[in-house]
């Protein structure tokens, strides 16, 4: 039941289907933040309304076939993100009735987490808290960003590397 629950999933997240992903949560679930560990969602109102934001900011999700390993599923989804590609892989794990009940996201590279950096966290904090707050959030993300995205691109000089991969991340 619970492939089942993880196959609903990817293709909720393809079609950015927030709702659909709701139907897929246990009440009590928590979705664990791939921006800090300090922060987790919790139930599904807010995950659901965390996903809607996910969804506004994201573009083009693909997703893979799922991994297995017991209770836990995991899945890669690539998007983009203001025009840069995005990697994650998203860990579920469900519950007895076959509804996902934690979910752990993991991101990279650091120039698309930079710029998923800049648009989520103001935009959930002003779902939450207001416009001031949200403003406030986004004004402290660009300079964090901005070194991000800055330490991306000088890391292989420094360390004496040869760049690789797309030079569109």
């Amino acid at each position: 039941m619970t492939i089942a629950a993880i196959d609903a999933l990817r293709a909720a997240g393809e079609r950015g289907d927030a709702d659909a992903v709701g139907e897929l949560l246990a009440p009590d679930v928590v979705f664990h933040s791939p921006l800090t560990a300090r922060i987790s969602f919790e139930g599904r109102d807010e995950v659901v309304a965390l996903h809607r934001d996910i969804f506004a900011v994201l573009e083009d999700i693909q997703t893979s076939d799922p991994l297995e390993y017991g209770d836990q599923r995991a899945f890669v989804f690539r998007a983009r993100v203001r025009g840069l590609e995005l990697e994650a892989m998203n860990l579920a794990r469900c519950n007895d009735q076959g509804k996902i009940a934690e979910l752990t996201v993991f991101i990279r590279p650091l120039p698309a987490l930079a710029a998923l950096f800049t648009l989520l966290p103001p935009r959930v904090a002003t779902r939450r808290r207001g416009p001031v707050v949200g403003t406030l959030v986004g004004l402290l993300a660009a300079p964090l960003a901005f070194a991000f995205r800055t330490a991306d691109r000088l890391a292989p000089h420094f360390l004496g590397l040869p760049e690789t991969g797309s030079t569109r991340d």
